[in-house]
């Protein structure tokens, strides 16, 4: 009986140590493959505390695969894929806007538009985005750090502006829209230009 008392206060004094043991503070992120999470400890601080995008649009994202230049590449991917999914959900927001106080309404050829605009962003973003920092983890996780400058936002917004005035006119000349009013399609479409103007790219996650 003793012994038995014994044995299990040593084992209640292993699982007592280990727990001690353990590294305090570490987060918890979604992992790159599926919804499972993965344990980092050396997660970045500007993963923590996103730059600021007064001067300059920022997207990160971290990888971990067998080989560390494959690692290196999907992470960079990741970071300039977070910056091309937040202006997409930007600008795409405020066209939808501008078709419904248009009066336009979603067709085959605002589609097309979207899809143009879509494109320009991503190889925009592709070309003039550049990676600032990276982080490489003791357990193989790499974590980057993309940067697009503001001459590289300004070029997707005039862009985006010359294929939705592309669009408005396309639709003032088809007789079949005749419902489609050209000073409510201008003043719609001066008002996206505004608001693509004003418009800040806030919000990475």
């Amino acid at each position: 009986m003793k012994k038995s008392i014994c044995f299990l206060g040593m084992i209640l004094t292993c699982v007592f140590a280990l727990t001690a043991c353990q590294t305090p503070g570490t987060q918890y992120y979604p992992s790159p493959q599926g919804g499972q999470q993965q344990a980092i400890v050396c997660a970045p601080a500007w993963a923590e505390n996103p730059e600021d995008t007064a001067d300059a649009l920022y997207g990160q994202g971290f990888a971990k695969l067998r080989n560390q230049a494959l690692t290196m590449e999907a992470a960079d991917a990741r970071s300039r894929t977070a910056i091309v999914r937040t202006i997409k959900t930007h600008i795409e927001s405020r066209f939808k806007d501008f078709m419904q106080e248009s009066g336009i309404g979603e067709d085959a050829r605002s589609l097309q538009v979207v899809e143009s605009i879509s494109k320009q962003i991503s190889s925009e973003t592709l070309y003039g985005s550049k990676i600032k920092k990276r982080k490489f983890c003791p357990d193989g996780t790499i974590w980057s750090l993309a940067i697009l400058p503001l001459d590289g936002i300004d070029k997707i917004k005039s862009a985006t502006k010359k294929n939705v005035e592309k669009y408005v006119k396309q639709k003032l000349s088809d007789n079949e829209n005749a419902q489609f009013n050209e000073f409510k399609a201008k003043q719609a479409f001066d008002d996206f230009q505004k608001e693509l103007d004003q418009l800040k790219m806030t919000g990475l996650n």
